[in-house]
C-alpha cells in the first residue's frame, strides 16, 4: 500500500493533482489508516497509470473518466479517432508554419510590415491548405508533384534569402533593358539557383517556370509579379540566344 506521499514520489504525480483525481472520482484511494490517511493499492497504481498515459495521449480528463474499463475493442476505436484528431492538428500547425512563415518572408522582402499582404498571405492557408499543390495540377503529375514537394521542404533558409535578393535586384532593374549586361548578370544569377534546386531535371524546371507564368501576380507564387515574371523570361530569353549564337 502507498500513502499519497509515497504515490506521489513513484509517479511523479503532485499530492494537489492526486487531491484533485480523487475529488473528481476519477481516482480513489482503496483505502484508508484509521487516522483517516488515504491508502493506494497496486490497482490503484495501474489505473493512475493508465491515467497518465491517455492524458499524454491527448484524451481530456473527463474521456478518461468515461473510457476506462472499456473493452479493447472499444479503447482501439477511440485510440483511431484520437490518432485522427492528432493528425488534423499536425496538418493545421504545419498550415500555421507555412502561413507564418510566409508572413515573415513577406516584411524581410517588403522592408515593411503590409497588412494587406499579410492578410491575403493568411487567407490562402485559411481557405484551402493545398491551394498550392492544386495549382500543380494541370502541369504536373503526381511523381512530378512529390518531386517539387520535395524540392521545397528541403530548402534552406539560405536559399530563401537568395531567391528573395535575387528577386529584389530584378525589381530594382524593371526599367532596364533586358538585355543589358546588368540584367543578364541577373539572368545567370536566376538560373544558376533554378539548377541548384532541379539539378539536370530541366524539364520539370520549365514545368515549373510556366506554373509561375499562368498565376504570376497571384499571393501563391508571391513574390512572383507579373512585370518581374515577363521582365525575367524575356532576359532569359535573351541569354539563351546568345549562348545558342556563341
Amino acid at each position: 500500500m502507498y500513502s499519497i506521499g509515497q504515490l506521489s514520489k513513484k509517479t511523479g504525480v503532485t499530492v494537489r493533482t492526486l487531491d484533485y483525481y480523487d475529488e473528481i472520482q476519477l481516482l480513489k484511494p482503496s483505502s484508508a489508516t484509521e487516522g483517516g490517511h488515504r491508502l493506494y493499492d497496486q490497482h490503484d497504481v495501474l489505473r493512475l497509470q493508465q491515467i497518465l498515459a491517455l492524458k499524454y495521449m491527448g484524451f481530456s480528463l473527463e474521456q478518461i473518466k468515461e473510457k476506462l474499463g472499456e473493452s479493447a475493442v472499444n479503447w482501439q476505436q477511440s485510440l483511431e479517432q484520437q490518432l485522427d484528431m492528432v493528425r488534423q492538428q499536425q496538418k493545421q500547425l504545419q498550415a500555421l508554419e507555412q502561413a507564418l512563415n510566409g508572413v515573415l518572408y513577406s516584411i524581410q522582402f517588403e522592408e515593411e510590415v503590409k497588412w494587406s499582404l499579410i492578410f491575403e498571405i493568411i487567407r490562402l492557408f485559411q481557405q484551402d491548405k493545398e491551394i498550392v499543390q492544386h495549382l500543380y495540377d494541370p502541369y504536373l503529375n503526381k511523381k512530378e508533384q512529390k518531386i517539387i514537394k520535395d524540392i521545397q521542404a528541403e530548402r534552406s533558409i539560405d536559399d530563401v534569402q537568395e531567391w528573395s535578393d535575387i528577386i529584389g535586384d530584378v525589381r530594382a532593374v524593371l526599367n532596364k533593358d533586358p538585355s543589358s549586361e546588368e540584367v543578364q548578370r541577373l539572368a545567370e544569377r536566376w538560373m544558376q539557383k533554378v539548377y541548384d534546386m532541379f539539378g539536370d531535371n530541366h524539364y520539370l524546371a520549365a514545368k515549373m517556370w510556366d506554373v509561375i507564368k499562368e498565376h504570376s501576380g497571384g499571393i501563391a507564387v508571391y513574390p512572383m509579379d507579373e512585370d518581374i515574371v515577363q521582365f525575367m523570361n524575356k532576359a532569359i530569353g535573351i541569354m539563351y540566344e546568345r549562348k545558342e549564337s556563341s
